[in-house]
């Protein structure tokens, strides 16, 4: 009894195939296509970010809305102002002496952006 429905369902679609192939491309779900991140720009150690924070902590900088981009590769918009890092840190973290950041409102998130193209390089929470 099995194999009947089997061979009944499997002729049906079929023939659903073979007289509406666009009616049975619409019966599927349609998946959207996976979008890869794009690599981080730069590769930090635990102690260059504990750096970089120690460094940053006690800045007096205005804060980004917290609304502000945090995924790497995300653009930083033009009214999101970056500052540079502090020379401690730069010259403790070469890798990132040229990127600037900006820091969150809220979560306190320590973004690190790309000047060349204002990409989110990298977040230290």
């Amino acid at each position: 009894m099995r194999k009947v429905r089997y061979v009944t369902m499997a002729c049906a679609v079929m023939a659903l195939y073979v007289v509406a192939p666009e009616q049975a491309a619409l019966a599927q779900p349609q998946e959207k296509p996976a979008v890869a991140p794009l690599p981080r720009t730069i590769n930090l150690t635990e102690e260059q970010r504990y750096i970089i924070k120690e460094n940053i902590k006690d800045m007096t900088v205005e804060k980004a809305p917290s609304n502000a981009p945090e995924t790497v590769g995300d653009v930083v918009p033009a009214d999101i102002k970056l500052y540079s890092l502090p020379s401690l840190a730069a010259n403790k973290v070469a890798q990132a002496r040229s990127h600037m950041f900006y820091v969150k409102e809220g979560n306190r998130a320590i973004v690190l952006v790309s000047p060349e193209d204002r990409r989110v390089a990298d977040i230290i929470h």
